[in-house]
């Protein structure tokens, strides 16, 4: 299993969803720096649509990108899938271009939809 970063590229991570046409919110510490705080993180946290559409257009970006759950301590190569992908929880994901953190939902029903409207007022 190959190795992947301990520290994500954001900008690279970024693109990537946003080449693929993946619809997501920003989120956490990776949100400070990307508006300039003077902190650091070493994952990338969105909240994506859970569309079916949008959930299968994330899923393929995550598997070119190697994607592997970050805390699979018997080291099976546990991919995601779309039914995670689809769900309520956190999903903590290894891919080549560092660690990246698809939250299904910030807080119990408040998905991507909730912070969305949110973001464009």
């Amino acid at each position: 299993m190959p190795r992947h970063p301990k520290a994500a590229d954001l900008p690279a991570l970024v693109a990537k969803l946003c080449d693929a046409g993946v619809e997501f919110i920003i989120v956490g510490g990776a949100s400070a720096v990307l508006q300039g705080a003077p902190i650091t993180t070493n994952d990338l946290d969105i909240v994506h649509r859970r569309t079916p559409e949008n959930v299968a257009c994330l899923l393929e970006v995550l598997l070119q990108l190697d994607a592997t759950m970050r805390y699979d301590f018997a080291h099976r190569g546990l991919r995601p899938t779309a039914e995670m992908l689809s769900g309520r929880g956190q999903i903590n994901l290894s891919t080549t271009l560092g660690p990246i953190d698809p939250l299904c939902e910030l807080e119990a029903g408040q998905g991507y939809a909730s912070y969305s409207r949110t973001v464009r007022s």
